[in-house]
């Protein structure tokens, strides 16, 4: 698959070229849209570009080789899009393709292609710009979220590669990746080498509880994670994040609605007891009061419905004291969960990551939550509009009879 360029006319700016690619990425990661790539996905490649961005100033490098770098780390992960097994040639062909388009410098182009071969040859890197796109990717993947990271990196090298792990060969597999990490420039070995020793301490502490325990119980966690598959299977995953999109994009809508008549009952009961206050205007045309009190009494009913759908409500049905079968069914909403000391949600949470059916019952169980708050929501705007709407034509009725009568 190609992907069309349009060139520019000139030469372009730092600022706008880096925009322009993180743009034509977002486009190839949209337009491939592999459901099995959860860990070489668009998020890691921003993660990366900022990473570079931080640590270029950490350093102070120079303009050029930060602008080099950026854009270098734009192109990282798009092979893996068209090739996971050989994503070096089409990264490059993508990058290359690019930034002819856009008629970018040729030096810094070749600068930028040269810091993409020494990563993926993983090769020592020979200039200040490939030394940041190394760090930088380094730094992502085995850095602070290396843990949290670990079942998505694992999960798509089976679904991608066939490549099936039991749990300690897992463990070998990651301390041995994390050995071949290095980092190069200043900051980032004195920020990442540090926690890249700690995880492989964490790892190795695993690997020798783990041979005290049964065969049994290895089977217990191979057991474990094949329920963790299931459960990020492609096709739940597009159910939950399309349902929790939706319910999130209408709440929103009914808040913005409730607004709209907030601001405009209050605005205009405000200007209507500011008119009528006037004695004169009372004295003069009495008749203007029947609708004057009709507007103000349906525009204050409108408006306190208007208040209740807009009004945030936090429910609370569990705490410590709450048996574990009872509170580990409801752990995603905050308001649940809030008054549980750590420890106690720690627990909860771990339950919920080893047991599949409890997770997928806990996210269905928030959904049908979710749609319950917009029921509410949504009932009462349709009070609140239905009152402004008959009270405002009441309103201009009996404006228009005491006028002519």
């Amino acid at each position: 698959m190609s992907q069309k360029l349009h060139p520019s006319e000139s030469l372009i700016s730092q600022t706008d070229i880096a925009t322009l690619a993180q743009q034509f990425v977002l486009h190839l990661f949209n337009q491939k849209n592999d459901p099995r790539l959860v860990f070489r996905t668009y998020r890691q490649t921003m993660d990366i570009a900022k990473t570079v961005n931080s640590l270029a100033q950490a350093n102070g490098f120079a303009e050029a080789e930060w602008e080099k770098a950026e854009l270098a780390a734009w192109f990282v992960n798009v092979g893996y899009l068209f090739d996971y097994q050989d994503p070096e040639a089409k990264s490059i062909e993508l990058a290359e393709k690019f930034f002819a388009a856009h008629r970018f410098s040729s030096e810094k182009k070749s600068g930028i292609i040269a810091a993409l071969k020494s990563f993926f040859s993983e090769q020592t890197p020979k200039t200040t710009e490939g030394q940041l796109l190394s760090d930088a990717v380094r730094a992502v993947q085995f850095g602070s979220q290396f843990f949290e990271n670990s079942p998505l990196m694992r999960l798509e090298q089976e679904l991608l590669l066939n490549r099936h792990f039991s749990r300690d060969e897992w463990a070998q597999f990651q301390i041995q990746q994390l050995l071949n990490a290095r980092f190069f420039t200043s900051q980032a070995k004195v920020m990442y080498e540090p926690v890249v020793a700690n995880h492989m301490v964490v790892l190795k502490e695993q690997l020798e509880k783990r041979k005290g325990k049964s065969s049994g119980s290895d089977e217990n966690q191979e057991k474990k994670f094949k329920s963790l598959k299931r459960r990020l299977s492609p096709g739940a995953q597009t159910f939950f994040r399309t349902n929790y999109r939706t319910h999130i994009n209408l709440s929103a809508i009914a808040d913005n609605k409730a607004n709209i008549m907030i601001s405009v009952n209050a605005i205009l009961i405000s200007v209507v007891i500011s008119v009528i206050s006037y004695r004169n205007m009372t004295e003069t045309n009495p008749a203007v009061l029947m609708p004057a009190v009709i507007f103000v009494v349906t525009g204050l009913a409108s408006l306190i419905f208007a208040v209740l759908a807009a009004r945030p409500k936090i429910t609370s049905v569990i705490n410590d004291a709450t048996p574990l079968k009872e509170a580990k069914r409801n752990l995603m909403f905050f308001g649940n969960f809030v008054n549980l000391k750590l420890e106690r949600y720690e627990e909860l949470m771990d339950e919920m990551f080893q047991d599949s059916e409890l997770l997928y019952g806990n996210m269905t169980r928030d959904l049908y939550h979710l749609g319950k708050v917009l029921d509410k929501k949504y009932r009462f705007l349709t009070v609140s509009y239905n009152i402004f709407m008959v009270g405002f034509a009441a309103t201009v009725l009996t404006f228009l009879l005491a006028m002519f009568s």
